[in-house]
């Protein structure tokens, strides 16, 4: 039995959330539902003070709306009795927009889908949407005519009281069922659907933040990013300031990194095209006569000058204006400054941009992500000019700048003063691998050591610990997986560390003494092999999503030459590998049938699929072919890199939403160990918790028995036989970034 719902509430927006669900002064101002077998849509309107949640009967099995993560956070924030209720006796949900993403391959212009941007597709019908342009306007729910409303979540009586948002709603999801089943999707997106309801739950849990420490530490880096200017000035202390370098142009830091010209306009003298002279404003003087003739004026001398001899000047000197050259003419001009750059762009791969510098030349990429790969290198000027763009960066995006205009941005504004809590958005639709995004702000992309930021994540709990699981290699497990390679599959049952074995392959050491120097912390050699461990670690993560070895190169700071000769040792030691990723290209090729993208001006691609064993689609277009494959009639190529990442990545993150799942199933038949114990988050590859220290060792042990058994689950919802284990790493600790492993 379904449920059918959706909320209409005040839009307030605060902490760079619209409609922010966590601030008293937005509430639900209209609720529209219909239940399986109802006759008609019913909607009721609320006041500010009145109880406001959904009434969920015994008999509903699921929930149904269009970005129902909404909605479901308005009926947590209100405490809604009847929702853990359904979710503990199991009930689930369905996002419509999230089913729509998945049934479509993830492809771009399913991203965030609206309800009218795919009703008509399921037999429905595209508002006459009033209500987007009040809100557009400013205007608040509950100062819209209530009939408009109305009309918005159920339809009218004149037209059909089954339609509005409710009914198109039922329509989409009713047809999106026929789909699942026909694709052999639906064990996929039912267990998604759990995944969703644990992230949604986890945004509304949030993260605790210790201010002080956030406070402390941003003025450590503030310090640190004035001398990382002070260094970085240097660099640039013979650059004219008349060309007016600016470390915020492209133009200027493709210049300086790559070599370049940069483009400036003085104003200066010229010469005259008809005299070839300098060209000359136009002048007038008053010279003298002498006997009729123009004298000039420093030549008179001892001349006598005429006179008027009659009239009323009579007896008055007498002048004649004569042409002369006036002062110098000046224009803006163009002049070139040329820098000859650190290093060569070919040689590090660094992708061309659209735009070109002072002379026409191509620019490079100047972005963040490479220059702290290009950090990596020797090059003073480089290492100088990637700390001041981590620190920038660093303090940007996770603690507080304010811009020329007075604006905040950066991860502390989105913390609540009341409570130090920041509720991140867990994102389901916005990529195209189905893996999960995060923003306002990205709590996925919080850096690791050497930066502090995960120092200012505590638990809210008086005496708490916050702990973290994370998946071991999970992108070479799922390899494995996928792959079934023998060798592989070998090396992952025992356990092999994969970074290790790279290194002990590079520096021909024992693979035991690699483990011993990388991993063991109280080992002397730790603190210099344990880098060329992370750097192989960075190679194994490029590599199993498909980068070459320029890119793989840059980023890890390892030459050419030795990453050439990793990938040939690894292609003949896994060949299972190669085989799969030569099937996928196969079966996308053939697949391929020419399309239109809406996203690049309705331009002719082709576009090709591939279903995963757990019935997820994938779906790659192709991009114009390189210069050398169009002179052999070949217009347009798959992206290799795509076709080797989205099977990995994505099956990756499937089964992280997966686990989600089961571990949000526990945690609300637990009743989060008695409100001690709380999902917060994940990152990719692992999970964060937040819990009172009396239950966290049994939480934390619990949460890895259940993030473990993914060959269980495999083997249950889809019949996989599943070679590899999913080893996880478990750590506790007073903060995100001062944890300690705990032992089983």
């Amino acid at each position: 039995m379904y449920l059918v719902f959706d909320s209409e509430t005040q839009i307030h927006k605060k902490y760079k959330r619209t409609a922010n669900p966590f601030i008293p002064e937005n509430y639900v101002v209209a609720r529209g539902w219909k239940k399986e077998g109802d006759a008609q849509n019913s909607v009721q309107f609320y006041k500010p003070s009145q109880d406001n949640w959904l009434v969920i009967d015994d008999d509903v099995t699921v929930l149904v709306g269009h970005n129902i993560k909404f909605d479901l956070l308005y009926e947590m924030q209100a405490g809604n009795p009847y929702l853990r209720e359904f979710y503990k006796r199991g009930g689930s949900i369905w996002c419509t927009q999230y089913a729509e993403y998945l049934l479509n391959a993830m492809q771009r212009q399913y991203h965030m889908n609206s309800m009218d941007s795919i009703v008509e597709t399921y037999g429905g019908r595209k508002k006459i949407d009033g209500m987007k342009a009040l809100w557009q306007a400013g205007v608040q729910t509950a100062d819209i005519d209530p009939e408009l409303v109305k009309d918005y979540l159920i339809g009218t009586e004149a037209e059909d009281r089954n339609s509005g948002d409710i009914g198109n709603t039922e329509l989409i999801y009713l047809g999106q069922l026929k789909s699942a089943h026909a694709l052999g999707m639906t064990e996929s997106l039912r267990l998604r659907m759990d995944g969703l309801a644990a992230t949604t739950e986890m945004e509304y849990n949030g993260l605790k933040v210790c201010t002080t420490t956030a406070k402390k530490d941003l003025s450590l880096l503030s310090e640190q990013l004035k001398a990382a200017k002070e260094d970085l000035s240097k660099y640039i202390a013979d650059i004219p300031e008349e060309v007016g370098f600016k470390w915020s142009s492209t133009v200027c830091k493709s210049a300086i990194i790559y070599g370049g010209s940069i483009r400036y306009r003085v104003r200066d003298t010229y010469l005259d095209e008809k005299t070839g002279k300098l060209a000359r404003l136009k002048a007038t003087e008053k010279w003298p006569l002498v006997n009729a003739v123009p004298v000039k004026p420093e030549l008179l001398g001892t001349q006598t000058q005429d006179v008027f001899l009659s009239g009323k000047n009579k007896g008055k000197l007498r002048f004649k204006n004569v042409s002369v050259e006036g002062e110098l003419k000046t224009r803006l001009q163009d002049r070139y400054y040329d820098l000859p750059g650190y290093v060569n762009p070919t040689e590090v791969a660094a992708e061309k941009t659209k735009n070109t510098d002072g002379r026409g030349n191509v620019l490079y990429s100047t972005d963040s992500e490479t220059m702290i790969m290009l950090g990596n290198s020797d090059v003073p000027f480089l290492k100088a000019l990637a700390e001041k763009i981590r620190l920038d960066k660093e303090i940007g995006t996770y603690y507080v700048t304010v811009d020329a205009n007075g604006n905040m941005k950066g991860m502390l504004t989105c913390v609540s003063p009341e409570d130090n809590v920041l509720h991140h958005m867990l994102n389901h639709t916005t990529t195209v691998t189905s893996r999960l995004s995060s923003s306002n702000p990205n709590c996925q992309n919080i850096p690791k050591s050497p930066s502090r930021v995960k120092a200012m994540f505590v638990s809210r709990f008086k005496d708490g610990m916050v702990g973290e699981i994370d998946y071991s290699q999970l992108e070479v497990v799922v390899q494995g997986l996928l792959t079934n390679d023998k060798q592989l599959v070998s090396d992952l049952i025992n356990r092999v560390d994969f970074h290790c074995k790279r290194v002990s392959a590079k520096f021909n050491i024992d693979y035991k003494d690699a483990v011993k120097w990388c991993k063991d912390e109280t080992d002397p050699n730790y603190k210099t092999w344990q880098p060329r461990r992370q750097g192989a670690k960075e190679f194994s993560f490029q590599r199993t999503y498909g980068a070459g070895a320029s890119t793989i190169s840059l980023s890890t700071g390892m030459s050419i030459q030795d990453v050439e000769e990793l990938i040939e040792a690894e292609n003949k030691l896994y060949p299972g590998v190669i085989s799969f990723n030569a099937d996928v290209e196969r079966t996308v090729t053939a697949t391929a049938e020419g399309f239109r993208d809406p996203l690049m001006g309705y331009r002719a691609f082709r576009r090709g699929e591939w279903q995963s064993p757990t019935g997820t689609m994938y779906s790659w277009r192709t991009y114009d072919a390189p210069s050398f494959l169009k002179k052999r009639g070949i217009i347009d190529t798959f992206s290799p890199p795509e076709l080797k990442n989205y099977p990995v990545q994505g099956t990756g993150g499937e089964i992280v939403q997966l686990v989600l799942g089961k571990l949000w199933r526990y945690f609300m038949k637990k009743d989060n160990w008695n409100g001690k114990a709380f999902l917060v988050n994940t990152v990719h590859d692992c999970v964060w918790f937040d819990m009172d220290a009396s239950v966290a060792e049994e939480v934390l042990k619990t949460a890895k028995i259940i993030m473990e058994g993914v060959p269980t689950y495999l083997k249950k919802h889809f019949n996989i036989d599943c070679p590899v284990p999913f080893p996880v790493d478990v750590e506790m600790g007073r903060n995100m970034l001062d944890l300690h492993h705990l032992e089983a």
